[in-house]
């Protein structure tokens, strides 16, 4: 027997031991928690999210725009990036339109003219900031919108209605395919990562056909011996779960009868020795359940919970010889959005982890939207109140934008700010009808909610790679907080042979300003950042480094792109609905009201001659239409009226100095003046050249006479002249027509050295300006209200600002059509809490 004394020792020895491993854990706790917080600090994420006034268009309209710039992590505004880009893509990706915006309070507003001769169909707008791009896989904000014709229709029966007849046959054999289909695709998600043998784990999974849509069946899970072990639903975009408790040496299927043949899956092995982790969210807190088969496995292993990388739950578990522990963590204190729970070994190496969907009743808001009454006449004045309070009737602050339109042009499943920062946002944009999981009125959405973060992954950082630092430390995009003017200085025949030099730069605005950098051993400068809204001139020099060189040496100098080049995946990996994309389907009543619309322009448009449709069965596409093809494009306005290619322009030699010598070859077109002070003149297609000038574009963005002067041809990919009713697209601004310039880019660029070294002209496009939406006052009679009013869209408000116990009142008129309406209204307050709500009203004819 052991003396007292020698327990003792053993005893104090014993809690030494202890004393010593839950000190060790407590350091290998604050070192994991210390790996994060670096992460969250030295990598800060940035969100943007785009609100458009309506969800569907036709050509010829307008799209009305509000972005959203916020921290990723409290959702409040950024404090990193003030710059914003928005670009509208066509199907095969092809851009056709950008713009370059700048953050005032949390965003910017903006708007995207459509041409009439843009091809309909399913576009992409996309929102980001330059710094997103650092990302391997960078979250974009991206939303389809359909966009159909406005032409007039002949014999009944136009494009528009065939188009959807097409869509709707291809609807119909794709609804046949998957009820003819027999094999679906089963995956399965357990809790936690793994099936461990002798422990209760919830087994999710996900149904689909070959094309990803969600498939809601019934089955049964049974052991190799056919022995009934649970049953199985999968319900609502093909997700289910079944409880499952492995017991050794024994497999397990998954049964579904499909035209009355029974298909089984085999479920995923479980692991004799592991770990796992179930969460059972309750709202107003959450049961969090370690275990483990592996003996003193949960003895100082450690739980982390996070939410947008702030953390939310730590705690270093003490097993005491138990092979389960549970933890009850209340949700009150805790903001809404993704919870990630991680279960790590006392090593400190991470075995199980778990999403969960917080929804905090403490966070709930409520937006008042009162209006004067419920039904509206035609042309009738509207008023709206709205304020925004909390759970105590606490008036709130923030930032918020407005759209009134009809409720045709809605789609079901489009993305709102709330579902894209709490859920989309940090999943990598794979919901495809996220607001479905949004909806309070929906039964069991709480539970689909579950089955979601059951069957998803962390998208934003894996644990691994954190406590490894494998993370990115150098970023190639810093945030930017305007515009900056970047690029190379090389040798003067090499433009791949990058040079130190002395970068100076000289902008021509109101004033001289100059500022000069060295740059670095690969040739790179960078000025800025610059915050303007017109474009401006700017020259550039590149001389000899160090400046005490006897020897000149000659220097090329080439600047970056406006546009940053976007290189995503697509990531259309759909899980809880279809990897498919989403396609709007244009309403009916829209087309008809829009064909409506365009026969009453044309007779207001003396220079527009009406033609009947019609319809090109074969045509064969050649080199010219292909060039063409990627030229257009480039532009929101398809084919102009005339274009002018200068490499294709015999004669013009290197007199030729700017864009003007080459319009002169135009004979629509009148140049006045000699260099540095000409004008250009476009004829209408009647008549002689009227006094109005025209609009001039730089790379779609306006600029002036001067600017467009200072541009080398050499430098010109093409010229696009618009009159007429192809200039209509950009309304009064463009009543002497339109001279667009394009400069090369990509595959059109310039690989010959410049013919003057050393120094560069350039114009410096501003961020865009936005528009103000068109606001008609009936109440003060005008020439313009004898036009039938034919908007959709009948209010769009930006920029709307609360502050303390302020009520924003807004006033418009309604239009011509008798319709049921909606407005929609979304926004961030100022503490980061997303608000969404619709309000619906009618729009009748008394008569």
């Amino acid at each position: 027997m052991l003396k007292s004394t020698q327990r003792t020792a053993l005893l104090c020895m014993g809690f030494l031991l202890c004393l010593v491993s839950e000190i060790s854990a407590q350091h290998s706790m604050q070192q994991i928690l210390g790996k994060l917080t670096s992460h969250t600090t030295r990598i800060p994420v940035e969100k943007v999210y785009l609100q458009t006034d309506k969800d569907s268009y036709t050509k010829g309209e307008t799209i009305w725009f509000k972005t959203y710039l916020l921290n990723g992590t409290t959702h409040i505004a950024s404090a990193m990036s003030s710059v914003i880009y928005v670009e509208l893509l066509d199907a095969n990706e092809n851009i056709v339109a950008q713009q370059k915006l700048v953050m005032e309070s949390v965003g910017a507003a903006g708007d995207i003219t459509l041409s009439d001769k843009m091809e309909v169909g399913t576009y992409t707008l996309r929102a980001y900031t330059k710094y997103m791009l650092n990302d391997k896989e960078p979250i974009l904000f991206q939303k389809e919108i359909s966009i159909s014709a406005s032409q007039p229709e002949s014999n009944g029966k136009g494009a528009t209605e065939l188009r959807n007849n097409k869509r709707k046959d291809k609807s119909s054999k794709a609804d046949s395919e998957i009820i003819k289909q027999t094999k679906p695709i089963v995956q399965f998600f357990p809790e936690g990562g793994e099936l461990v043998t002798g422990i209760e784990c919830v087994l999710a999974t996900k149904i689909t056909d070959a094309e990803g849509n969600g498939l809601a069946l019934k089955g049964k899970i049974l052991d190799q011996d056919c022995h009934l072990v649970s049953l199985f639903d999968s319900y609502e975009f093909g997700l289910g779960w079944s409880s499952l408790k492995p017991e050794p040496n024994t497999d397990y299927y998954l049964h579904i009868p499909i035209d009355g043949t029974m298909v089984k899956y085999p479920v995923p092995q479980p692991v004799e020795k592991g770990y796992a982790l179930r969460v059972m969210n309750r709202g107003s807190h959450i049961m969090i359940t370690a275990s483990t088969t592996i003996t003193n496995g949960l003895q100082n292993a450690m739980l982390v919970g996070h939410t947008r990388g702030d953390v939310i739950f730590k705690q270093v578990l003490k097993g005491n010889n138990e092979n389960s522990t549970t933890i009850k963590l209340l949700t009150s204190k805790l903001q809404d959005g993704i919870a990630h729970f991680t279960l790590f070994t006392p090593n400190k190496e991470p075995v199980c982890e778990r999403l969960t969907f917080i929804e905090n009743p403490e966070n709930n808001l409520d937006l008042f939207i009162e209006t004067n009454k419920s039904n509206y006449g035609l042309r009738e004045k509207m008023s709206v109140d709205l304020a925004v309070v909390d759970t105590d009737a606490k008036p709130l602050e923030g930032d918020f934008s407005m759209s009134v339109f009809a409720k045709s042009e809605m789609q079901e499943g489009t993305e709102n700010i709330k579902s894209w920062l709490l859920l989309n946002s940090d999943l990598g944009s794979t919901i495809s009808n996220p607001i479905f999981f949004f909806k309070e009125e929906i039964n069991g959405r709480e539970y689909l909610l579950d089955l979601l973060m059951l069957t998803h992954g962390w998208r934003r950082f894996t644990w691994k790679s954190i406590l490894k630092d494998s993370v990115r430390k150098e970023i190639a995009f810093p945030p930017e907080k305007g515009i900056m003017i970047t690029g190379t200085t090389t040798a003067f025949n090499n433009k791949y042979k990058p040079k130190k030099t002395l970068a100076t730069l000289n902008i021509v605005a109101n004033e001289l300003i100059q500022e000069k950098r060295v740059t670095d051993t690969l040739g790179r400068f960078s000025f800025g950042p610059f915050v303007f809204k017109d474009s401006i001139t700017a020259v550039l020099n590149a001389n000899s480094w160090p400046l005490f060189k006897k020897r000149k040496d000659r220097f090329s100098i080439y600047l970056d792109s406006y546009f940053p080049e976007v290189k995503v995946k697509n990531n259309e990996e759909i899980d809880g609905g279809s990897t498919k994309k989403v396609t709007n389907t244009v309403t009916k009543s829209y087309p008809s009201v829009v064909r409506q619309k365009a026969v009453p322009d044309f007779e207001y448009d003396p220079d527009v001659t009406y033609l009947n449709e019609v319809v090109v069965k074969d045509r064969k596409i050649n080199k010219q239409a292909l060039l063409d093809k990627k030229l257009n494009a480039r532009t929101i306005y398809g084919y102009p009226s005339t274009r002018l290619m200068p490499d294709s322009i015999p004669g013009l030699g290197n007199g030729v100095v700017n864009a003007f010598n080459v319009l002169r070859r135009d004979p629509s077109v009148r140049v006045l003046g000699t260099f540095p002070n000409q004008q250009a003149f476009i004829r209408p297609i009647f008549g002689e050249a009227g006094g109005a000038p025209p609009l001039y574009l730089l790379d779609g963005t306006p600029v002036s006479a001067g600017q467009i002067q200072s541009i080398r041809v050499t430098d010109i990919l093409f010229i696009d002249i618009l009159k007429g009713a192809d200039a209509s697209i950009y309304g009064g601004r463009a009543a002497g027509g339109v001279v667009a310039v394009y400069m090369k880019t990509g595959e059109f660029t310039e690989e010959k050295p410049k013919e003057n070294s050393n120094y560069i002209n350039a114009t410096i496009p501003g961020f865009y300006k936005a528009r103000e939406f068109y606001r008609p006052n009936y109440a003060i009679e005008k020439p313009e209200h004898k036009k039938l009013d034919y908007r959709r869209t009948l209010h769009w408000e930006p920029n709307i600002e609360l502050k303390d116990d302020s009520v924003a009142n807004l006033n418009f008129y309604t239009g011509d059509i008798e319709s049921e309406y909606v407005i929609r209204i979304e926004g961030i307050t100022t503490d980061g809490r997303p608000v969404s709500k619709l309000y619906n009203f009618n729009v009748v004819d008394p008569n």
